[in-house]
């Protein structure tokens, strides 16, 4: 017998199954699947990290994207069979010397990487340019770029340009039906038509977030933007200010969008009001975006804007119905749940991840019904003359969706039985929960995986139907306790743990044990639903760790 992965369960995928649930939902950080590539000696990425993307490819291997400075210059790629084995970085968009279409010498610039699959499977890989001299005195002089690989990223087609036109942080969108969406920060059409947004804007040049698409997997773009005045498909933008001249200032840039279960677009972004105060905006479409605004025009009609301090925002997916919200806020990276309409993102139980350490400009992407990626860089910057001395890291983690789970009819050796919540943020030790039921009895099974097992190492299950709170409890040394409402109480339950590998020496990360615990169907009073959390406590032969689910998540018996 094998103890079960959470990789390998929580099989079923149902969109909106969670709708109106999700404000239950919890996100967990998988500890043995947290790293920091260390940006001195990792080959797979520069010191001067910045604008993180990890994405899975259509051969279940994964694709790691990075500029190296600020600002930008070249995008790198590395490609990994898992998240911990990313290989030497190279360059996929390389800065180089050109001459300029008015004989000026110039460099030509890469920023903000960003990948998609399509649905032939194409890999597609899209990236912002500029002149570094000419950015500033022309909008012509940028644009964004795209390459594609037919295998995996093993080699990529020449660069091709799908707009022109000053721009930063594109996004690809690859809606259901097909459709590629780019949103990226539409300064282009502002700064071509008034030379004095170019240097006395209040935001230096007014924004907002366009967008370009694509019906054949990416080889046209509607509309087809390369030549003045570089006005893609705008989406979202909110007045913030007049200049002096009369010109109207607009922001809502840095763009994400997901498409929602009902076919709704949810795009967040990031606003400046004018004054470099940054706040969190959502807009939403219930039409594909099927009406552009006009230059000054503000819109979406349905907008959240400015709701939150935030800024960097990235947003993901879940097709439970579970909508994931990250941003930089005091350099930490915030991570909340909102609901199946992109709403509602709970402050109050908010995620702060790889353990507050300081950085901007991260990602997210959902890997599975389950999992969701996070890339973050970890920036350390030192200003000072001549420059300022980077020396950043890369923080990547997946992240388990905890949600209400089903209790089916049990199947001989759980075949059937996936539905899991999973535990294991604080240590290397983790558990998979799941519940099913017979005619007489509700079972919960508990597969622990654990590379050094020793007996104080254990867990405890808590259950509560109506005012009643049973617990259950077994360790690997054979101390088993069962309690109702902290009164010890035997209420015909039972566990019965089996070792799958070694005790009391450190061993491979398949090393574990099960334990599977049995209660009267009785106890439940004939409800077909109850809440359920953990504890896990594990020692590694040191200090024990306690760790617990940090919520009661609902169990319905169907």
């Amino acid at each position: 017998m094998q103890v079960k992965r959470i990789s390998e369960l929580n099989c079923a995928h149902t969109t909106d199954s969670h709708a109106g649930e999700c404000g239950a939902s919890r996100l967990m950080p998988d500890f043995r699947e947290t790293i920091t590539l260390e940006g001195q000696t990792h080959e797979a990425i520069s010191s001067k990290v910045y604008y993180p993307r990890v994405k899975k490819l259509a051969n279940g291997k994964y694709i790691m994207l990075h500029m190296d400075y600020r600002l930008g210059g070249n995008v790198f790629m590395s490609l990994g069979d898992d998240i911990h084995s990313f290989t030497a970085r190279q360059k996929i968009f390389s800065a180089h010397t050109v001459i300029r279409d008015d004989g000026e010498e110039d460099k030509i610039m890469y920023a903000n990487g960003e990948a998609a699959v399509l649905p032939n499977g194409d890999l597609v890989v899209v990236a912002s340019f500029r002149y570094n001299k000419g950015y500033a005195l022309d909008a012509k002089y940028g644009g964004l770029v795209m390459r594609r690989s037919k295998d995996n990223g093993l080699t990529f087609d020449e660069e091709k340009l799908i707009y022109l036109g000053r721009n930063w942080e594109p996004y690809i969108l690859v809606k259901k039906d097909g459709e590629v969406q780019v949103y990226f920060s539409h300064t282009a059409p502002k700064f071509y038509l008034d030379k004095t947004v170019r240097t006395d804007s209040p935001i230096k040049t007014s924004s907002g977030t366009a967008i370009i698409r694509s019906y054949d997997n990416c080889e046209t773009w509607t509309p087809d933007v390369k030549e003045a005045p570089y006005a893609a498909w705008r989406v979202s933008q909110s007045y913030v200010a007049t200049m002096e001249n009369g010109t109207k200032c607009f922001t809502n840039q840095m763009a994400t969008a997901v498409e929602l279960g009902n076919g709704d677009i949810a795009v967040a972004t990031e606003s400046d009001l004018a004054n470099y105060t940054f706040r969190l905006t959502v807009a939403y479409s219930h039409d594909n975006f099927a009406k552009e605004l006009g230059i000054d025009e503000e819109g979406p009609e349905d907008i959240a804007f400015a709701f939150e301090e935030g800024a960097g925002p990235y947003m993901a997916h879940f097709e439970s119905g579970e909508t994931v919200l990250s941003y930089n806020w005091t350099g930490f990276q915030h991570i909340r749940i909102g609901d199946e309409k992109g709403r509602n993102f709970d402050k109050e139980h908010e995620l702060i991840a790889f353990g507050g350490r300081w950085g901007y400009w991260g990602s997210l992407f959902v890997e599975d019904g389950h999992t969701i990626i996070s890339a973050y860089p970890n920036i350390s910057e030192i200003k000072g003359l001549p420059k300022i001395r980077i020396d950043n890291d890369l923080m990547i983690g997946k992240l388990r969706l905890n949600h209400r789970i089903d209790a089916l009819p049990i199947t001989a050796g759980w075949t059937n039985n996936t539905d899991a919540l999973f535990l294991g943020s604080l240590s290397q030790a983790q558990l998979s929960i799941r519940a099913a039921y017979d005619s007489e009895h509700l079972h919960i099974m508990c597969d622990r995986l654990d590379k050094y097992l020793c007996d104080a190492d254990g867990v405890e299950i808590r259950i509560k139907t109506g005012e009643n709170v049973y617990k259950l409890y077994q360790n690997l040394g054979g101390k088993t306790y069962f309690e109702l409402n902290d009164i010890a109480e035997a209420f015909g339950a039972s566990a019965t743990t089996r070792v799958v590998g070694e005790m009391n020496t450190w061993c491979g990360s398949d090393n574990g044990a099960v334990t599977e615990f049995e209660i009267p169907l009785e106890v439940l009073g004939g409800s077909k639903e109850f809440e359920l959390t953990a504890t896990l406590k594990n020692s590694d032969g040191l200090d024990l760790i306690t760790e617990d689910l940090g919520a009661y998540f609902p169990v319905k018996i169907k």
